[in-house]
């Protein structure tokens, strides 16, 4: 690979530190931190129902098209791995500061396998990336222009992946001492300085989300406009409980049990709940109205939502055995996201280990 010469990078000591064996590649252990956020899955749930919200909503916007916006970020992530590989830290502004990024020798059959997108999906979609001066081919190599940064560059999303964990890190330090409570600004900083360690364990946790959500509603606009009705659904749920959260006894159930339980929770109560109606999904996500409408279509004909009188959607009410299928996916995604705060938070005591940035 080979890239624009950059300032204001940062060199990692690989000698054993907590920080240096996270930016290796692989979670720290912060079972302690995973296991009280488990156990406040409710909230935290609805926490992220709100952020991942706003980030569709962010990823559509960015090129009408959630298919060809993977592909951009898989390929972006290689950039991270990449410095990774020479161990690098770079900031945001740096990181986007740049002209282009070359990826030698990118195979379109890896790509379609690692995304689970068809590789005649996948050269298509690279062609009018390349056509949008977004990428450039040469061979097999892909070169990213600056328009794939401009396009890609999460200004929204760091802002509201902060708020997000400033909630975990309340939730965290109410219930322990484990972490104090970090203001958002501060989780904000720390990003925006650390970019490429953080938004690689980010990517770490999005891409693969994306992916299954994408294996098993079978497109990602339809994940979307699902996700839509099931935040309404607990939101309102929410509601029901005065506003105090979804309130589950927890204390004696497994993790698996404790992701099962909530989530059955909210698809059996579609009968105290009024639903959300196409325009408003279309709103909510900035896709258009007739693509909501055939999406919510298919969910429906796929058993996962239905439609009352008022055409409006809820959560259907699924049969014992997609119930297990969809919960077991959906824990596997819930286990990802704490893993990835559990890192952060890890990343984030150990802040002093990290080097300054020169």
């Amino acid at each position: 690979m080979s890239e624009k010469k950059v300032t204001n990078i940062k060199e990692i000591n690989f000698e054993g530190s907590k920080a240096s064996r996270s930016f290796s590649g692989q979670f720290i252990n912060s079972s302690d931190i995973e296991n009280l956020l488990v156990h406040n899955t409710p909230q935290v749930q609805s926490a992220w129902f709100r952020f991942q919200s706003e980030w569709a909503y962010n990823a559509y916007q960015s090129m009408k098209d959630l298919d060809k916006y993977l592909i951009l970020v898989y390929l972006i992530q290689k950039t991270f791995i990449h410095y990774a590989d020479l161990f690098l830290i770079i900031s945001e502004e740096t990181m986007y500061s740049q002209d282009s990024f070359e990826i030698d020798k990118i195979n379109l059959i890896e790509i379609s396998e690692e995304l689970g997108i068809p590789k005649e999906t996948v050269r298509r979609k690279i062609n009018e990336l390349s056509k949008e001066g977004i990428v450039e081919r040469s061979g097999k190599r892909i070169i990213l222009k600056v328009n794939a940064f401009q396009k890609q560059r999460p200004v929204k999303t760091v802002k509201t992946l902060s708020s997000f964990l400033a909630i975990c890190s309340n939730l965290i330090s109410s219930e322990s001492n484990l972490l104090p409570a970090v203001p958002k600004e501060d989780i904000e900083s720390f990003i925006r300085t650390n970019f490429t360690l953080i938004w690689r364990f980010y990517f770490k946790t999005q891409i693969p989300t994306m992916i299954d959500w994408r294996k098993y509603y079978g497109d990602l606009e339809t994940w979307v406009v699902s996700g839509v009705v099931l935040i309404n659904q607990s939101l309102k749920l929410r509601d029901l409980y005065k506003g105090k959260g979804i309130t589950l006894d927890l204390n004696s159930m497994t993790n698996d049990d404790k992701f099962r339980r909530v989530y059955e929770f909210i698809f059996s109560n579609s009968e105290k709940i009024t639903g959300v109606n196409a325009s408003s999904i279309a709103e909510i996500t900035g896709i258009p109205r007739a693509t909501v409408i055939r999406k919510l279509k298919y969910a429906s004909k796929f058993g996962l939502l239905t439609r009352d009188k008022n055409q409006l959607y809820v959560i259907k009410k699924l049969s014992p055995a997609k119930m297990k299928e969809f919960t077991k996916l959906a824990s596997t995604i819930q286990e990802r996201i704490y893993k990835f705060i559990g890192t952060f938070f890890e990343l984030y005591k150990n802040k002093a280990q990290l080097p300054q940035a020169k």
